[in-house]
């Protein structure tokens, strides 16, 4: 009776473990709870066969991802009802899709050992960044965006290395608790604790200003963007807003995503007055912009920004790179011709663009990312390897409403000042707005859904950060471990059978 009270109990454990790892992300950043959240997925592991565990891997997903994305449902796109029901069958099907992550860990963890679980999972993040389709949401490592001592590891092995000292953590408590030889596991787990403060005493450092800068948030409800007059009352309130910010005399003042709702590279009075003000105050505006081009194959649409400089009027561009998949261009629509059956009338249709932009003013260069660009190591990665030292994310999160969606964004794009040792300054319509030093650390955040300037002064960046240099190597090195792993668990048991017969 005694075990079978046991086994109900852990039971029910397992179950509420995926809900309990939810409470270290944001908004609630309990980051303490996911050193636990893995235990009793250890447990049952060691207890079940492969293919039990293959099912339960994909129970525990499947229940973390219901919570950990259920304001999905909550979006406020404005679209028709054909393309909201397409959506809410889209974000079940997300669900399952996500959950077989979870599933391949529990099941490749059974068949190799515990003590490789630390490097599957973050293969298995990795893996899920990638395509055209790829959504890196949800990493394991971020639950310690608002712990700084665990976070700095990833200037060293990126976001994927936190999500293995996360899962690490789990596996050296689960065996203190379980394992007959607790001493020794206790030693590594001072030793983890002990190392990571360490480092993080060493690396972080008070830092000189680089340059002031004025986040102009003006809270207009993506609802309010579609009519002539909601247009020219947003150029109004963003001409008022330029110039309270002016005033102030930043070096750059930056706009959120499609703040201008025309293409503002064409001739306009905005044009013009965004001119005037750059001429006038000798400040830089980085603004975002829908750009149109026609080519022999008809008009292009891309999500952009562009920088008016003093005297110069627009010197540059960027196109965003990584689109929104469903929502601004349909992944593989030229390849996959059963992708073009679930099109509508209200899905984007941009096109991707192409070049790293490297924005440069006399005195710093930076990268603008859009939207959740931010939230791809290896993208933003590339810009600071082409020379930005700054990273700034324009976005437009109101899609979110008042859910837990603009706080997880805003979070995950902290990972990235912290992998490449640059500052990262977000500029969000609706908010979250801030800026971030290369440690991670904000000392400057707007609050969501509130109209804001915000007025700061950019930390210098890092010269160097190991995730910079040598990008996700710690991927590299885990996969090459468990390819030897299945290599010699082959080999010998070719050789155990030979020996028999």
């Amino acid at each position: 009776m005694k075990e079978k009270g046991s086994k109900s109990y852990f039971n029910i454990l397992f179950f509420l473990s995926p809900l309990i790892l939810n409470l270290g992300y944001a908004p609630i950043s309990i980051s303490f709870v996911a050193y636990f959240s893995f235990i009793p997925f250890f447990y049952y592991l060691e207890k079940l066969n492969s293919k039990k565990a293959f099912l339960y891997g994909f129970f525990y997903g499947l229940i973390f991802w219901i919570a950990h994305l259920w304001w999905l449902y909550f979006l406020k796109p404005q679209i028709t009802q054909t393309t909201k029901l397409l959506l809410y069958l889209g974000i079940i099907v997300l669900f399952f899709y996500l959950a077989l992550y979870f599933a391949l860990f529990a099941y490749l963890t059974k068949i190799t050992s515990l003590f490789f679980a630390p490097i599957i999972l973050p293969i298995l993040e990795f893996i899920r960044t990638k395509s055209e389709i790829g959504f890196p949401w949800g990493l394991i490592g971020y639950t310690q965006t608002k712990n700084l001592i665990f976070l700095n590891w990833a200037s060293i092995f990126g976001i994927y290395g936190v999500s293995a000292l996360v899962i690490l953590l789990n596996l050296l408590i689960y065996k203190i608790i379980f394992h007959s030889d607790k001493k020794r596991f206790l030693i590594l787990l001072i030793i983890l604790i002990s190392s990571s403060i360490g480092y993080y005493s060493i690396r972080v450092k008070t830092l000189p200003d680089f340059f002031k800068v004025a986040l102009l948030q003006p809270n207009v409800s993506p609802e309010e963007k579609g009519t002539k007059e909601e247009q020219i009352r947003l150029l109004n309130q963003l001409v008022r807003m330029t110039k309270i910010a002016a005033e102030r005399k930043p070096h750059l003042i930056i706009y959120p995503e499609t703040a201008s709702l025309i293409d503002i590279t064409f001739d306009s009075p905005y044009k013009e007055f965004l001119k005037a003000v750059s001429d006038t105050y000798g400040c830089y505006l980085l603004i975002g912009t829908p750009r149109y081009e026609k080519d022999e194959k008809g008009f292009r649409y891309y999500n952009a920004c562009v920088l008016f400089a003093p005297q110069k009027g627009i010197v540059s561009e960027y196109r965003k790179i990584h689109l929104v998949p469903f929502s601004e261009r349909i992944p593989y629509y030229e390849k996959i011709k059963i992708f073009k059956l679930i099109e509508t009338e209200d899905m984007g249709n941009y096109s991707p663009g192409e070049e790293y932009t490297v924005f440069k003013t006399d005195q710093t260069s930076f990268s603008c990312v859009i939207c959740f660009e931010s939230i791809f190591p290896d993208l933003i990665r590339e810009f600071v390897k082409r020379g930005a030292e700054v990273i700034v994310n324009i976005t437009n999160d109101g899609w979110f409403g008042k859910t837990f969606g603009p706080y997880q964004h805003y979070e995950l794009a902290i990972a990235r000042a912290v992998e490449n040792g640059v500052s990262l300054v977000r500029c969000a319509n609706n908010g979250i707005s801030l800026v971030c030093d290369p440690f991670g650390k904000i000392y400057k955040k707007s609050k969501l859904f509130d109209e804001e300037i915000v007025f700061a002064n950019v930390k210098m960046p890092l010269k160097n950060t190991i995730y910079r240099q040598f990008g996700d190597w710690f991927i590299l090195f885990s996969a090459i471990a468990l390819v030897f792993y299945f290599i010699i668990k082959t080999f010998l048991g070719c050789l155990f059978f030979s020996k028999r017969k």
